[in-house]
């Protein structure tokens, strides 16, 4: 399975308890890792969703190569120039989400990195509108193949992107990462590589962090094993969605950008959108709704290898807040996230009941809907309608949230004649800031966004907030 979406990154001032989290709590597994003078990544797998957990090194900018700025293990390699004019050097995959600082300020989901058609025609128009690029397209290779990549920065807040073409590549990941297995943990410093014909060499950290992380992976790899025999599939497939916010009457330029630049269009996310404004939730939510896909019609733009229709498809959700809801949690985020950025992502899974109650009990805490969500008159009918009834309390003891679809896509037709609908869950905030949290969904036919849902999760929002803010009031103060 391939996904357009080659992988997301992650940048953290400590990375142990994010990785934890992801191992434990939703099943994936560590497959690479790669330490350079400024860096230390993490890649982590489950399905095609891929997961690169970045640390910064030392604190100094990215930019200043010389060994006397940077201070570096004296293995810092030199650049390599290659006949093609392209080049390489130990942080060629290096970015960090505080570009222009010194050191880290804030743990943020930064880089969505994306297969395209042409890397040189993407970062052509990306340089068009305004975009920085942070590594020129670039030709780099190990025993696998080729890969064609370049570094660009988009234009919602500190938001890049990595964009890469991999058709001549076999890899597991990309070059330059050593790919790690159960047997592969013992030794501890030097990994010598030859990248593009250029000797260069890997450091990696500490053999005992890299073996407790694999015995992690290998023990809960055999729970999920079993999970999936019972539920009959996969606890995982595949990133469904991305949701970033911007800033108010930002949306319609951002999306006139990606359309631009990568072929994606503008995707109705339910019956009650309207092509100017997108999906407005006043009252005291605040907040306006827009959502892009990839188009796959576009001449120049993302690339599919090989993927099934559901599958390959890439969906942008875009916030935006509204003039006069200063404490909407959409502010909250930009307030927390000190700007625009990434606020979600989606993982889908086939069986939700079952995955979600797994996922609760390895200590991943979801948001509650308020209990008037499960009542009559406004989701018990959709419930009982779909044949979750028998299922109302789980949905409710584990803040399942279902909606049906209707008009809007009545194109769509469910070949068995069944109701399209989609079942959604949010976790609290993943990071100490209230910033970035992650959703799992299954999709029964359905290809929206279900407008009760996303009210649910607006009010689920302020209530943590509220019990927050209740739990800091009670707290004794401290002198």
């Amino acid at each position: 399975m391939c996904s357009i979406l080659h992988h997301v990154e992650i940048c953290v001032r400590e990375e142990k308890r994010l990785i934890s989290l992801l191992i434990r709590g939703f099943g994936f597994t560590i497959i690479g890792q790669r330490l350079t003078p400024l860096a230390l990544k993490w890649v982590l797998k489950h399905g095609s969703a891929i997961f690169v957990i970045t640390k910064r090194q030392k604190d100094c900018k990215l930019q200043d190569k010389s060994t006397d700025d940077l201070h570096v293990n004296p293995h810092h390699e030199k650049e390599c120039v290659h006949s093609n004019g392209d080049t390489t050097d130990p942080e060629h995959w290096t970015v960090f989400c505080c570009q222009d600082q010194t050191s880290h300020a804030i743990d943020s989901v930064f880089n969505a990195a994306l297969e395209v058609k042409d890397v040189d025609e993407v970062t052509r128009r990306v340089k068009e509108r305004g975009g920085h690029v942070l590594r020129e397209p670039t030709n780099i290779n190990d025993s696998h193949g080729q890969v064609r990549y370049s570094i660009v920065t988009s234009c919602l807040g500190n938001v890049v992107h990595t964009l890469i073409d991999k058709k001549n590549y076999s890899g597991e990941f990309l070059p330059g990462f050593r790919i790690l297995g159960t047997n592969n943990c013992e030794s501890s410093l030097v990994n010598s590589k030859s990248e593009n014909g250029c000797h260069t060499k890997e450091f990696v950290s500490n053999p005992c962090d890299i073996r407790s992380y694999l015995e992690e992976s290998t023990r809960n790899g055999e729970v999920l094993e079993e999970t999936a025999t019972q539920v009959g599939g996969p606890v995982f497939t595949h990133v469904d969605h991305i949701a970033c916010v911007c800033e108010v009457g930002k949306s319609k330029e951002l999306m006139a950008w990606y359309e631009y630049c990568f072929g994606m269009k503008r995707f109705m996310t339910n019956r009650e959108e309207s092509e100017e404004e997108g999906l407005v939730l006043g009252e005291e939510i605040g907040m306006r709704l827009k959502a892009m896909e990839y188009w796959r019609c576009a001449e120049v733009g993302l690339a599919v290898p090989s993927a099934t229709l559901e599958d390959s498809e890439l969906k942008m959700v875009i916030a935006e807040p509204l003039s006069g809801f200063e404490n909407s949690q959409i502010n909250t985020f930009l307030n927390a996230h000190k700007g625009p950025g990434i606020q979600h992502i989606a993982l889908h899974t086939p069986s939700m009941a079952p995955t979600v109650k797994y996922v609760s009990q390895q200590g991943v805490v979801f948001r509650k809907a308020p209990p008037t969500y499960y009542q009559k008159g406004v989701k018990l009918e959709e419930i009982t309608a779909t044949g979750h009834e028998v299922e109302l309390d789980l949905f409710q003891e584990l803040g399942i949230l279902l909606d049906t679809e209707d008009d809007i896509f009545s194109d769509m037709k469910d070949g068995q004649g069944k109701q399209r609908y989609l079942m959604q869950v949010f976790t609290t905030p993943i990071f100490q800031e209230d910033t970035f949290f992650m959703e799992v969904i299954q999709r029964c036919g359905a290809r929206g966004f279900g407008v009760g849902n996303i009210s649910a999760l607006a009010r689920s929002i302020i209530l943590y907030q509220q019990q927050q803010q209740q739990n800091k009031l009670r707290s004794p103060s401290t002198t």
